[in-house]
This record gives C-alpha cells, structure tokens and sequence, in this order.
C-alpha cells in the first residue's frame, strides 16, 4: 500500500513538472521564451494567446527580429 501511494505521488510529482516545463514556451509548444529574440516581456504578454495574429507575428519575428517592438507592443 505505501508503495502504490509513493508511485502516485511520483507521478503527480512528474506530471507537475512536465507542466511547468512547457509554461516558459510559446503557445506550449513552441520556442522557449528565452530563445525568441523578442525576449521575456513580449512572451509574458502574447505568450500563451494563441490567436492567428500572434502566431503570424511570432513566426515574422523569428526572421525578422527588429520587428519585435512594432509586433509584439
């Protein structure tokens, strides 16, 4: 019985942590917000909206990186 409930709590301990890798990514499965070049502050405000603008000025930026202020304000 302590064994089942140490590998469930393993598992939630895992899971948790899987989740809170994916929160500092674009859209969840995009790049890190520390490799786009439009950095943290455009990440913590379009970060997680995962609307067909964002995701076209996100993809833009990427080659285009002075963009960025006129993008992402």
């Amino acid at each position: 019985m302590k064994m089942r409930f140490l590998l469930a709590a393993l598992a939630v301990i895992a899971g948790t942590a899987h989740a809170t890798d994916e929160s500092d990514r674009w859209f969840r499965n995009g790049l890190a917000w520390y490799q786009h070049p439009c950095g943290i502050e455009a990440f913590a405000k379009y970060g997680k909206v995962d609307t067909p603008e964002v995701r076209h000025n996100y993809y833009q930026t990427l080659q285009h990186p002075e963009e960025c202020r006129r993008l992402f304000p």
